[in-house]
């Protein structure tokens, strides 16, 4: 007969569940969309189970992103170490956040900015700068470094605008038009933030 399961152990299960359907939930409609009823209801629990485990939603939000982004911290740090041509290296940078990030990323900034309390505002923006903006600012530094980002261009602006371009990849396919795959989408971005748009003058 299997072993019956302790109380701990059906927590630490109850726990998890929580945590992947509130990812699951809030990573698509955003954290205001989403109310603790729903998610017990998905987790099949009552609302003061929820509670027991999580004091709040703002609190259970905090946790999720926290997860997310230590995952995403753990993907990315070889993806920085990688000797592949700067076009090769920001084009793997681009697609893990793509293929780990389940969210757009300005959704998830807007409601950490508009949703939380202050001092939950910057603990996860701590978390959002650390994950997504210090790696891609880190990528253009070596080429600030060199002297091939345009002059006024600072690693730091690089990097915000990589990331504002690639965010509404995040969305999902329009249903209009002709229907590209993510990596063509990103090869066409990547071409275009790394060579612009206009022909240089002779």
């Amino acid at each position: 007969m299997p072993k019956k399961r302790t109380r701990a152990e059906d927590l630490a299960i109850t726990r998890r569940k929580i945590l992947d359907t509130a990812r699951d939930l809030f990573m698509e409609k955003g954290y205001r969309a989403v109310s603790t009823r729903e998610l017990a209801n998905q987790v099949n629990i009552t609302q003061p189970a929820l509670y027991h485990h999580f004091e709040d939603k703002e609190a259970l939000y905090i946790e999720v992103v926290r997860e997310l982004t230590q995952h995403i911290q753990v993907e990315m740090h070889p993806l920085l170490q990688s000797t592949k041509t700067r076009e090769e290296q920001l084009r793997d940078m681009l697609i893990m956040l793509m293929e780990k990030h389940p969210t757009n990323i300005l959704l998830m900034i807007h409601d950490i900015l508009n949703e939380m309390k202050p001092e939950n505002q910057y603990l996860l923006y701590k978390l959002w700068q650390q994950t997504y903006l210090v790696p891609f600012q880190e990528f253009f530094q070596k080429q600030e470094v060199a002297g091939e980002l345009r002059d006024g261009v600072s690693a730091e602006m690089a990097a915000r605008y990589c990331l504002s371009t690639i965010s509404p990849l995040f969305s999902g396919k329009s249903e209009f038009g002709e229907q590209e795959s993510t990596t063509e989408r990103i090869d066409e971005l990547i071409n275009l933030m790394m060579f612009g748009i206009s022909k240089k003058e002779v």
